[in-house]
């Protein structure tokens, strides 16, 4: 199934159909979603949730009802410039507080996916879809993730102290660096098989170029 652009991400969305049958209500799930229209959010915002669930309706992805939970509100809290890890912590602390009325074991299972994204390493057999899901923009068209790219910038730069912006630019592509680095060493971007096959060779050429500094990115003419 094609969804297309202009229909809105909703707690109607047909990959979210597990959740209501496991009892996280319609009116739940749009609270929750509310969290990713905050105003400081420009790439941690609804559309990246709506790019994951369609990724999952259109490839027909077995989605558990512990994994969808844990996808739902894994940026649910998204503070920028927070201590690493911290806003991964809160978000699931937020599923155990709203998903009050779901099975604690499913809860403590989604609970444990969320954590498992402060360093994209699956620790439980289910966090490899929810991993390889959360990382598939790496894998975008070029100028794409060219454009994600300063969706972030735009996320961090007030963080930044620096008046110029082109030194404040080159203090966040050193910070975020780091991060590509990281992916760029394992031996895989993506966990699961399927998702290597479809994404791995234009993930691994997006992190090429962004950490040769051939970004069309900030002040780029």
């Amino acid at each position: 199934m094609n969804l297309t652009d202009d229909i809105a991400f909703t707690s109607g969305h047909p990959a979210l159909g597990g959740l209501h049958r496991i009892g996280l209500s319609g009116a739940r799930i749009e609270q929750v979603l509310r969290f990713y229209d905050e105003p400081h959010r420009c790439y941690h915002d609804r559309r990246h949730l709506r790019e994951i669930f369609d990724e999952v309706q259109r490839h027909e992805l077995p989605l558990a009802p512990e994994q969808a939970l844990a996808l739902l509100f894994h940026d649910a809290i998204y503070v920028p410039g927070a201590a690493r890890g911290s806003n991964e912590l809160m978000s699931a602390q937020l599923l155990r507080v709203y998903g009050e009325c779901v099975d604690s074991r499913r809860l403590e299972l989604a609970a444990a996916i969320i954590v498992d994204t402060i360093e994209h390493r699956a620790r439980t057999p289910l966090s490899a879809l929810v991993l390889d899901l959360d990382l598939l923009r790496l894998a975008a068209a070029p100028a794409d993730f060219d454009a994600f790219t300063l969706e972030v910038w735009s996320e961090q730069r007030p963080l930044i102290s620096l008046a110029d912006d082109a030194l404040a630019w080159g203090y966040f592509q050193s910070r975020r660096r780091v991060f590509l680095e990281r992916l760029a060493q394992r031996p895989h971007v993506f966990h699961l098989e399927v998702f290597r096959r479809r994404y791995e060779g234009r993930a691994r050429r997006n992190l090429e170029r962004a950490l040769a500094g051939e970004e069309c990115g900030f002040g780029a003419s």
